[in-house]
């Protein structure tokens, strides 16, 4: 058979591709074909590249991914909805930079799982053509109380690039993942998107990450990005939770030992620009007949004073004098405030955690009651439960406002 050249152009014209193109999957319909494999011989701009190629009903094949590149155009794939795309190759900076504080001193202080627990500012935004850098320093947590010896600072920078916003680590001691730059989103950012990144990790060695962006939800008007990256051919994975305007709110990987493997992880607990701020809470005295008032100095993040004090409430007392009075396992689930009522939204563990007792549920109340008056914009408190009204803390409906 005679040898025929091809350049890309042409190969990409018989296929039918060009940027923008798309090519959808539906229902199976596979089927056993002929082919004469790697008879063509590929060229772009007149120089041969090495490419699987075969030809079939008098067209040639190329792989689609491998022949975009070359051109300089981006691919996307959606494994949710079968979709393959070429396009132009542009800079994604705006709806990137959506995911990331957009002022420098915002704070991030995460919890989590032994060195986990770490606090970090964003320190300062580099601006270039086609590239925005974010420069963020931290500590991790100590939790040996005094005795670890390490280097317990954190550097490192997210990069908005192309299409990819890709994590930097600098520091001696990892923040989360094994690798020191990742890919941790690329768009669409849209479920299903996916990309294979090969990468080394911190001893060296070579692996293959496939990723996804597997949910896209809405919480309290904010978009959350849930993304996981799997280790090909191993168990290994890392999955986070990116949230707009705040970058990852949450983190876990699989922390694999000599003998068990196990997942580990943090949460963000405060982000924001934190304040200092001088609060009153009121507990319970030991015999539950009343309340006292403690003064405490808190971080409030973004000036939310009420969430921070409604916090300090589930923390409890630090004085041996004072009983807390919410019950054990309580989260706070969300707070806010309109037209004089500040609405507090707990977990169910706020009802099914309460020792009970009139005088107890009294106590409750009145400390949140007390707590948040302080503040001039708060004259009632509406309670919910899991969102909702009408939950029964003991013989009390929690129907209507507080005040």
């Amino acid at each position: 058979m005679r040898r025929v050249w091809f350049i890309v152009a042409m190969t990409l014209l018989m296929m039918g591709f060009a940027a923008g193109f798309i090519v959808s999957g539906g229902a199976d319909t596979s089927e056993m074909i002929r082919v004469y494999r790697n008879l063509i011989q590929v060229q772009v701009n007149g120089s041969p590249v090495t490419m699987d190629n075969f030809l079939y009903n008098k067209r040639t094949y190329v792989p689609m991914r491998e022949v975009a590149e070359l051109l300089g155009k981006d691919v996307r794939w959606n494994a949710y909805t079968k979709t393959a795309g070429i396009d132009d190759m542009v800079y994604e900076g705006e709806a990137l930079a959506a995911l990331l504080p957009s002022e420098t001193g915002y704070t991030w202080i995460y919890s989590g799982f032994a060195e986990y627990g770490h606090t970090m500012t964003l320190d300062r935004i580099e601006a270039a053509a086609n590239r925005r850098t974010y420069v963020v320093s931290g500590e991790i947590e100590d939790s040996s109380g005094g005795e670890a010896t390490f280097d317990r600072s954190l550097q490192l920078s997210y990069v908005l690039q192309g299409n990819a916003m890709v994590q930097v680590l600098a520091a001696p001691r990892m923040l989360d993942s094994r690798f020191d730059r990742l890919t941790l989103t690329e768009t669409p950012l849209v479920a299903g998107t996916t990309w294979t990144e090969t990468l080394t990790d911190r001893t060296g060695r070579w692996t293959k990450l496939d990723a996804i962006i597997e949910k896209v939800e809405v919480v309290d008007g904010k978009k959350q990005y849930t993304i996981r990256h799997q280790e090909v051919g191993t168990s290994y994975y890392e999955l986070r939770v990116i949230r707009e305007g705040a970058g990852v709110i949450a983190f876990e990987k699989l922390l694999q030992l000599t003998d068990e493997a196990f997942p580990v992880s943090y949460s963000l607990y405060m982000g924001g620009q934190l304040t200092e701020v001088s609060l009153t809470l009121y507990f319970a005295t030991p015999n539950a007949d009343g309340l006292l008032p403690e003064s405490r100095t808190m971080l409030v993040a973004d000036g939310a004073v009420a969430k921070a004090a409604v916090m300090g409430l589930i923390w409890g007392p630090q004085s041996d004098n004072l009983r807390p009075t919410i019950p054990d396992g309580t989260r706070l689930l969300g707070v806010s405030i309109a037209d004089g009522i500040c609405t507090v939204d707990f977990s169910r563990e706020f009802v099914d955690n309460h020792p009970g007792g009139s005088a107890g549920e009294i106590m409750t109340l009145s400390s949140i009651l007390e707590t948040l008056k302080q503040f001039p914009s708060i004259d009632k408190v509406q309670i919910l439960v899991e969102g909702q009204k009408g939950a029964t803390l003991g013989n009390v409906l929690l129907d209507k406002p507080l005040e």
